[in-house]
């Protein structure tokens, strides 16, 4: 057994075994073989070049990410489609898988005790990372969603008054709640949803989708909402960031340390902080992170969910009751050159929901900076007028 003849099987194996997969497979067992022979020296008399490297095996196929169209999701999403799903427990897994992107596998295992909150009572989906060793990971909730988990709670309480370690019990079969939902129960469920709603595509043809295409489609979502990289990747827990996505984690560390030694202030006034050793640190800084849309505010920042949308586009310069003055002039043409940055930063990445609002904003400016301008000693502009 030499390399020249390990190189020579390899050689003959590609047309033997077409697919890619399976051949490495079987490159892949074979090295493993040499590898413990050499380890435990079972073959002294084996040369040491009798050995077979990572790159000898057919080269990993790059999946593309296979996200559902926005056009679909927006099918899937309404609430008269979601009350279609064939169970209650179905649905509520089907919304996390969407709102979250969670695997199938881990939010199936869910505990029943997955919610968990900051010191400021926000919730949070506590799960385990099954890919990776059962890494605990936690993804930011709307309060709505925590609500129906918390129902959901009630639900498997009644049905298993002794307790049960899952929060998706499965049905059949399951006396004692130690079994969490079988995968071929959801995926029959899905199935039998989507022949319900006759899912089509913009040509008329019949729509196909897999549970895991929500996590796809979650990242999807994310990126074009401008979350950065590293955060998306810190959200859904994924396994091998990018080495840029290594230099944006060292840059939100340091952004980090200023949020931690600053004092933050709810809409109440009252001081809002966390421990940074708390376990929910690093969950509440991705939130912070995550909500922060690109609006220009003079005073601070957006802290609605960047998915969705807000009638005012500034609320301060919506509000009818805002009331300024010819002192406020020269910070309302930063603000406007401000805006007209985004703008231009936003249309050039094809942001156009950011460039949206901030045109938004932008128009607002224009007539507060146009009333100011005529106004006279002792005048003030309400309502831009």
């Amino acid at each position: 057994m030499t390399r020249e003849r390990l190189e020579t099987w390899i050689a003959a194996l590609h047309p033997q075994v077409p697919d890619p997969t399976t051949r490495s497979h079987q490159i892949s067992s074979i090295s493993t073989l040499l590898k413990d022979i050499h380890r435990h020296e079972w073959l002294p008399e084996l040369p040491g070049s009798a050995f077979l490297y990572h790159d000898d095996g057919p080269r990993p196929r790059v999946s593309k990410p296979r996200f559902i169209p926005e056009p679909l999701m927006r099918q899937l999403e309404r609430p008269e489609a979601l009350a279609k799903f064939p169970s209650d427990d179905g649905r509520l897994l089907l919304e996390l898988l969407i709102a979250c992107g969670l695997r199938i596998k881990d939010a199936r295992w869910l505990p029943f005790d997955c919610i968990v909150r900051d010191a400021s009572g926000n919730p949070y989906l506590a799960w385990l990372n099954r890919k990776i060793h059962n890494r605990p990971a936690f993804f930011p909730l709307s309060t709505a969603l925590a609500d129906r988990i918390a129902v959901q709670q009630g639900a498997v309480h009644r049905r298993f008054p002794n307790g049960t370690p899952w929060l998706f019990p499965a049905t059949n079969a399951n006396l004692d709640g130690s079994k969490p939902v079988s995968d071929r129960r959801l995926r029959d469920q899905l199935k039998a949803w989507l022949d319900t709603l006759d899912l089509r595509d913009e040509h008329g043809r019949p729509v196909k989708i897999t549970f895991h295409q929500f996590r796809h489609t979650l990242a999807t979502r994310l990126i074009n909402a401008n979350v950065p990289q590293h955060v998306v990747q810190q959200l859904l827990d994924h396994m091998s960031p990018q080495m840029t996505a290594v230099y944006a984690r060292l840059l939100d560390k340091t952004v980090r340390q200023h949020w931690e030694r600053a004092t933050k202030v709810n809409a109440d006034g009252q001081p809002v902080q966390l421990d940074p050793e708390h376990p929910l640190a690093d969950a509440a800084w991705m939130k912070l992170s995550m909500v922060r849309a690109k609006v220009t505010l003079p005073n601070g920042y957006c802290g609605a969910p960047i998915q969705t949308d807000c009638e005012y586009a500034n609320p301060c310069l919506d509000c009818r009751f805002f009331i300024t003055t010819t002192d406020f002039l020269a910070q309302h043409r930063r603000q406007h050159e401000e805006t007209e940055r985004l703008i231009a930063d936003a249309t050039a990445s094809g942001l156009a929901r950011v460039a949206e609002k901030n045109t938004r904003t932008l128009r607002k400016l224009d007539q507060i900076i146009d009333a100011l301008e005529q106004t006279t000693d002792g005048q003030i502009v309400a309502g831009e007028r």
